[in-house]
């Protein structure tokens, strides 16, 4: 009975629920965009007393075509992401942190742009999307693991990503050109 219990007690947690990649097509998102953006990621890990904080600067150009993206850290381009609604295209600096994964961050863009009856299309019955006083909220079997926050409008924005935890808060103001 004791090493039964001795079992149960070291196992481990199970993993964070994996969250819906919301692919959206360029040309469901509605309105087209051309943004630079700030982005500043504060991520908590296993056994980290203060979050590990990161910045990026991101140019997003987003037509009925495509969905384009340029990260930039010290004025360098350490990210390039293509959507065209069937593939996504990647190419990413060496240096680049693992944690900077091209389908979170289109993801995380489809969450905070996409119309709701884009983001639902695909959601199986035990997914919650909804939206309400400036807020999205994304609940699994209604758990909530994911809230964006609507600061100022789409200007900025923060993820509360619960289940990868992390904030991810994103200042974005209207851009000239293409990325």
């Amino acid at each position: 009975m004791a090493s039964l219990l001795a079992a149960c007690a070291s196992t481990p947690p199970a993993p964070p629920p994996r969250l819906p990649a919301f692919r959206v097509a360029p040309a469901d998102f509605g309105a087209p965009l051309q943004l630079v953006q700030r982005l500043q990621v504060l991520q908590l890990r296993e056994g980290q007393r203060a979050p590990k904080e990161r910045q990026l600067d991101t140019l997003l150009q987003l037509d009925g075509d495509a969905l384009r993206l340029a990260a930039l850290a010290l004025s360098q381009r350490v990210l390039t992401l293509v959507w065209d609604g069937r593939e996504l295209l990647v190419q990413r600096h060496p240096m680049l942190p693992a944690e900077v994964d091209p389908e979170r961050v289109l993801r995380d863009i489809a969450l905070v742009f996409a119309p709701l009856g884009a983001l639902r299309q695909g959601l199986g019955s035990e997914w919650a999307l909804s939206e309400a006083e400036g807020r999205r909220e994304l609940r699994l079997n209604g758990e909530l693991l994911l809230v964006v926050h609507y600061l100022q409008g789409r200007e900025q924005v923060e993820i509360d990503n619960r289940a990868e935890r992390y904030r991810l808060r994103i200042e974005s103001r209207a851009a000239e050109g293409a990325v």
